[in-house]
């Protein structure tokens, strides 16, 4: 009786792992459907001696009515743009005066 017992729960033991393999196959089948999606983000990216073989600039659609400091066009490296000085302005008798200070 003792041989049946252990053949019965050998038999289960065989059924559970093909239902396993069963689901498994299953599983593959389906995420083989899915398609693969991967998402990649950059905290930080370094270029180094940047190398550029054309320029165009479109500047018939630019308008500019004042401008102080610098226009930066595509890419500029190391500008630094000075702060404009601003005249005094003194009344005279015939008008006004203007005088640009050095500082």
């Amino acid at each position: 009786m003792l041989f049946f017992n252990k053949k019965k729960k050998q038999t289960q033991q065989v059924e559970q792992l093909y239902q396993e393999i069963i689901n498994l196959q299953k599983q593959i089948l389906e995420a083989q459907k899915k398609p693969v999606e991967y998402h990649l983000h950059f905290d930080h990216v370094e270029v180094n001696h940047p190398k550029l073989d054309e320029l165009n600039f479109k500047l018939d659609e630019l308008d500019i009515e004042e401008l102080s400091g610098a226009l930066n066009l595509g890419n500029n490296f190391g500008v630094s743009v000075q702060p404009a000085k601003k005249p005094q302005v003194k009344n005279t008798k015939n008008g006004m005066t203007f005088t640009f200070k050095e500082e």
